[in-house]
């Protein structure tokens, strides 16, 4: 931000990558391989999971601005990858998919800090629409974090 509190070029552009970084954790390594191809070609830069213990390595190294992830896998399903994954996700969209999605379900992974939640099977239209209304919300979020900023220093100005 330059000294009136305006977003500069290089702000916009390095946000403008970085918004792209996605990780999607799927035990079926034909759902990673479609949803990753999809995906790269929708210009996100795409890394995958096949399990929650691998995927919770993998957010402690890396930072996150979106992760797909599957209910039911081997090892640590989807419930217990985001309750042990909370704190290094916090700032990271998570949609939660499943074909064994309920209510409930949906209902109980967002009250976990879930954004969404997929059924599956899915077009592939659906994933990308529910990416783009998660990289609008975050767009939002950021925008408003920015003009609180520039209205506390305007006020700072004043005293």
């Amino acid at each position: 931000m330059d000294s009136a509190g305006r977003v500069t070029v290089n702000e916009m552009h390095m946000t403008e990558n970085e918004k792209n970084k996605l990780l999607i954790i799927d035990d079926e390594e034909n759902m990673r391989h479609m949803l990753s191809n999809m995906l790269q070609k929708s210009g996100y830069r795409v890394d995958t999971a096949s399990d929650g213990e691998n995927a919770l390595e993998m957010v402690g190294q890396t930072l996150y601005d979106f992760i797909l992830c599957d209910l039911k896998m081997p090892k640590m399903s989807g419930m217990e990858f985001l309750k042990s994954a909370r704190e290094k996700i916090d700032a990271t969209t998570v949609i939660m998919m499943s074909a064994y999605g309920t209510i409930d379900t949906a209902v109980e992974a967002i009250k976990l800090g879930a954004y969404d939640f997929i059924s599956k099977p899915f077009q592939s239209d659906e994933v990308l629409l529910k990416l783009k209304k998660a990289e609008e919300r975050e767009s939002l979020k950021r925008e408003n974090l920015q003009l609180k900023e520039r209205i506390r220093k305007i006020g700072e100005d004043f005293n």
